[in-house]
């Protein structure tokens, strides 16, 4: 705050004031625009350039803070993707690997079991791939070989050879869970 009296021994104010910085008046309040840094009177316009050297600023703007972005998009929020890629979820949602992929590859295993190139015994087997290479792309469920042996569009026969197709619902299934991660739940 400045100096409300220009003569400092006056007993009353005698109406002359002294700014305590050039862009605030005597109460100490900015008369000046603000820059994006908020300082009175700057002329910083990148927010970036607000910080000292090395630090950015977070989402809320605090040079080298920690706050960041979640899932939904708010700043320092809790939300965090589950396992099957749902912001906020439980897992509650995730195709399982036990209780709903390994099933459908029971009739599988005759030709493609513990022996020889592609085994669809296990989850480290079907991970591992086979003499072709990988057939699981954790992610991305169309353009996994598998995926694509199972709808006909990958060079080679069909899958499975010599039998009945698989229909799209468990085709689509096999997908939703390699773009989920391939997890072995």
């Amino acid at each position: 705050m400045g100096a409300c009296n220009y003569n400092p021994d006056a007993s009353e104010d005698d109406g002359f004031c002294i700014p305590p910085e050039e862009n605030y008046n005597c109460d100490g309040n900015c008369i000046a625009d603000l820059d994006i840094c908020g300082t009175c009177g700057g002329t910083v316009v990148n927010t970036t350039d607000c910080c000292p050297d090395g630090q950015v600023p977070d989402c809320a703007g605090v040079c080298g803070g920690t706050a960041a972005i979640d899932c939904n998009g708010d700043c320092s929020g809790s939300a965090v993707n589950d396992d099957c890629n749902v912001c906020g979820g439980d897992n509650s949602s995730c195709v399982n690997y036990s209780t709903e992929i390994q099933p459908l590859f029971s009739s599988c295993t005759g030709c493609h079991g513990s022996s020889g190139g592609l085994s669809l015994s296990t989850y480290t087997s079907l991970m591992t791939g086979g003499n072709s290479g990988d057939v699981v792309t954790p992610g991305d469920g169309s353009g996994s070989r598998l995926v694509k042996k199972l709808r006909g569009t990958a060079s080679g026969d069909r899958m499975p050879q010599g039998g009945v197709f698989w229909n799209d619902t468990d085709i689509n299934l096999i997908e939703t869970w390699i773009n989920e991660g391939a997890l072995n739940n």
